[in-house]
């Protein structure tokens, strides 16, 4: 992953005076997940595959009507399209396991190795297909719009940019060169909190259907069994009994995240049905600001400082950003 940002600064940053910051955090998380969890190589099927993502997830809170020139009907295309390759993509490793080939260290090819007790293969194609497609939607848009609206904080507030800064140079000052480690993302602790209040203010997904699986009742409301529950994120995550002052932004909230009552931080959900990829996330979003701050400072261009859902966060133009190369320690 380190070595995925470091390619997409050299390609899309360095050299540059003026960025658009959210298409290019969409274009990294996409290379990381291609690189890190499917194996696929850059080149023109990775290019194509990144039209259709970005289709897909357009199409996802569209009206459901089945026209030509639809997001609905765009999205369901580019989903055939993608389940296509996808199938193509497991075909090619299924040989490569078949003929002792050296395995990728990818998550379709570890899929693919899971075997039972007869040596039969444990989960299905078309099941590895669905979660594969699953953690492309879910960790494209989510971690993009962090790690967007963390450069937009850190442009907004001087205080906690440099105290995020200080934090990421302490590790630099002692790297020459060399990868992160465990031990240095260990050491980003100031700044992953400053991540999760940014989360709760801003939280990426602000909500999802749950199925009832049986009566219950709730707020003096019988809800049956088989209905479809929307919950709201911002329902707990803006409540002044669990957070005071819930519309500051004080990342010290999280100094202990294990003292917040259940469920009332859920930017990853929560319980048996946690995001899976909370930990790839937190990963992705601190190797990513080690080197964004470290090596640039920006200026917001744009005069506008709102934002939209649609339905993923948005900042204003996209946040276009006038952006210079730091010195390096």
């Amino acid at each position: 992953m380190d070595e995925e940002v470091r390619y997409h600064l050299e390609m899309h940053w360095h050299g540059k005076e003026q960025v658009t910051v959210l298409p290019l955090m969409k274009t990294l998380t996409f290379n990381i997940i291609c690189s890190l969890l499917f194996g696929i190589e850059r080149g023109p099927r990775r290019e194509k595959l990144a039209d259709d993502l970005r289709y897909m997830v357009e199409g996802i809170w569209s009206i459901p009507v089945n026209l030509p020139f639809t997001r609905y009907n765009r999205s369901l295309k580019s989903s055939a399209r993608t389940q296509k390759l996808l199938k193509h993509l497991i075909g090619e490793k299924r040989e490569d396991l078949k003929h002792g080939a050296s395995p990728r260290q990818d998550l379709i090819t570890y899929l693919l190795s899971i075997r039972g007790d007869k040596n039969e293969q444990v989960i299905s194609e078309k099941e590895i297909i669905h979660n594969v497609k699953l953690i492309m939607v879910a960790g494209y848009d989510t971690s993009s719009a962090l790690l967007t609206f963390l450069l937009r904080l850190f442009a907004n507030d001087p205080a906690i940019y440099a105290a995020v800064l200080q934090e990421q140079e302490e590790i630099a000052k002692n790297k020459h060169g060399e990868l992160l480690t465990w031990e240095d993302l260990a050491k980003m602790k100031y700044t992953w909190k400053v991540a999760m209040e940014t989360l709760r203010l801003f939280p990426p997904i602000f909500g999802g259907f749950w199925k009832a699986v049986k009566d219950f009742e709730y707020g003096g409301y019988l809800i049956p069994k088989d209905w479809l529950i929307f919950w709201v994120t911002g329902m707990t995550q803006m409540d002044d009994t669990i957070f005071p002052e819930p519309s500051k932004f004080n990342p010290n909230r999280f100094e202990n995240p294990a003292s917040l009552p259940p469920y009332c931080f859920i930017p990853f959900r929560g319980g048996p049905r946690i995001c899976t990829g909370y930990e790839f996330a937190r990963i992705e979003t601190l190797i990513s600001i080690h080197y964004l701050v470290t090596r640039f400072t920006w200026k917001i261009l744009c005069s506008d400082n709102t934002f939209s859902r649609d339905p993923m966060l948005a900042p204003a133009k996209g946040l276009p950003v006038q952006i210079s190369p730091r010195k390096l320690l």
